[in-house]
């Protein structure tokens, strides 16, 4: 998620500095996109780069010497990348960083072409055809990523997000069953199925909502052979129901794959109102907004 965050940051800075990005072949880069987005046809490496260049308006080069051409060479470390704000208003921001996302879901992967290390790629349908298989197009289910965020400094990050977004500070990592329930009774979606994904580090949730009488019969576990990255994340974004963590960059990733894509039932942001009931807040937008979001947005 990270890399994501950090890939879509310098198009951004491009954008906002009138500059050309470039990104140095054989970099994490240009390992990231292919291994779920825009696969390596026929072994044609040079085909790959022009359209990743041309679908990004970025210049892919070998060695530091195709740079001489450039008057002007500004160098950022990937922590820069991952901190740069942009100076785009919201909605602007929002545009062109779903132009993005929208690109890359243009060339999901379908199990055909390699990566760059020349290993064939997944199919990025293959958690959904593993779950549901021909009825995959017609199915409606919803999705849970739960995660842990790795103990005190995740926490804290989830402490900040809440502050600045009005959500409850733990209830999106706890994931209780009335939580869940309280987001997808009133979507009539307790007697679909439940696909769970998580990082296995609290099993205790997964516990709790499978002894819930009415989430726990539409529990859908992926099995460990089927699931692997770009398999779940399919499955999230194509999900009726997204229910996730904000303080986590894979639901963030998720979260904005589904806003730039039309889908609006994205649960990230809820509290308890002064009646007791939880209610979302924040709009649809908030994953993207660099005010509550920080650097993840």
């Amino acid at each position: 998620g990270n890399n994501l965050i950090e890939l879509f940051h310098s198009f951004q800075y491009g954008r906002d500095h009138d500059v050309v990005v470039a990104i140095e072949h054989g970099s994490w880069a240009t390992h990231l996109i292919p291994r779920m987005w825009m696969a390596i046809q026929d072994g044609d490496i040079y085909s790959w780069r022009n359209f990743f260049e041309q679908t990004f308006c970025v210049k892919i080069f070998d060695d530091t010497d195709d740079l001489t051409q450039y008057k002007e060479i500004i160098q950022l470390e990937t922590r820069d990348l991952f901190v740069y704000m942009g100076g785009e208003d919201l909605n602007q921001y929002v545009e062109y960083q779903g132009h993005i996302i929208r690109n890359l879901w243009r060339s999901y992967n379908k199990g055909i072409g390699v990566d760059m290390r020349q290993k064939p790629v997944g199919d990025m349908c293959s958690v959904l055809d593993a779950m549901f298989g021909s009825e995959k197009h017609s199915v409606v289910y919803s999705l849970i990523h739960s995660r842990s965020l790795e103990g005190d400094p995740g926490l804290r990050l989830l402490e900040r997000i809440a502050r600045k977004s009005g959500c409850d500070p733990v209830a999106a990592l706890d994931m209780e069953p009335e939580y869940v329930k309280s987001i997808l009774y009133p979507l009539g979606m307790l007697d679909h199925p439940i696909l769970f994904i998580t990082d296995h580090q609290r099993p205790e949730i997964l516990e709790k909502l499978l002894a819930d009488p009415e989430i726990g019969p539409n529990i859908h576990l992926i099995p460990d052979e089927a699931s692997w990255i770009g398999g779940d994340v399919t499955a999230a974004v194509m999900a009726n129901v997204f229910i996730g963590v904000p303080a986590s960059s894979f639901s963030g990733f998720i979260a904005k794959s589904r806003v730039s894509l039309g889908y609006d039932a994205n649960y990230l942001f809820r509290k308890k109102n002064k009646d007791g009931k939880w209610v979302s807040v924040c709009g649809e937008q908030c994953i993207f907004d660099k005010r509550v979001m920080n650097a993840m947005a």
